[in-house]
């Protein structure tokens, strides 16, 4: 939050609570009474030499890891381990968020996400969401939109 502050991105900051240690987007959404459609996951992938990339997309969607490849220019993805998820990010599993990175990783929102007038995505921490205009969240990574998804 201190990071979309010293930025001037407007946001609004949501607490929910859980009863258990970690949830999908998908059981996220039906547990707060929120519409699936604007809650977003961010996942870490890395390339074949290592390299790591933040992408984000809606929770009930899979990585097409193919396209998504294609789109970023990397001959393969492949998820990021998440034993290294917390050194390599910064984030523990349920927490990360494109925005305030351990390093000035690149990040990648699904294009579906730019028809929406706002998203929810982790806001750092399990427990906590930020909802905020796709746009600013654009300007607030420094992220593109890209065709990250599996067509169903």
């Amino acid at each position: 939050m201190r990071f979309l502050d010293k930025k001037k991105i407007p946001y609004e900051h949501i607490d929910y609570e859980l009863d258990h240690e970690f949830v999908s987007a998908t059981d996220l959404a039906a547990e707060n009474g929120t519409d699936i459609a604007t809650v977003f996951k961010t996942l870490a992938c890395e390339s074949k030499n290592g390299d790591i990339y933040i992408l984000v997309i809606n929770g009930a969607d899979e990585i097409d890891f193919k396209k998504a490849a294609k789109e970023i220019g990397v001959k393969s993805l492949s998820m990021l381990h998440l034993k290294d998820l917390k050194n390599t990010v910064g984030y523990e599993r349920g927490a990360t968020t494109p925005l305030a990175l351990k390093k000035n990783f690149p990040v990648f929102i699904d294009k579906k996400a730019k028809d929406l007038e706002f998203i929810k995505v982790s806001a750092g921490k399990v427990g906590h969401s930020l909802k905020l205009k796709p746009d600013d969240l654009i300007k607030a990574s420094s992220g593109k939109y890209a065709d990250l998804i599996q067509c169903s």
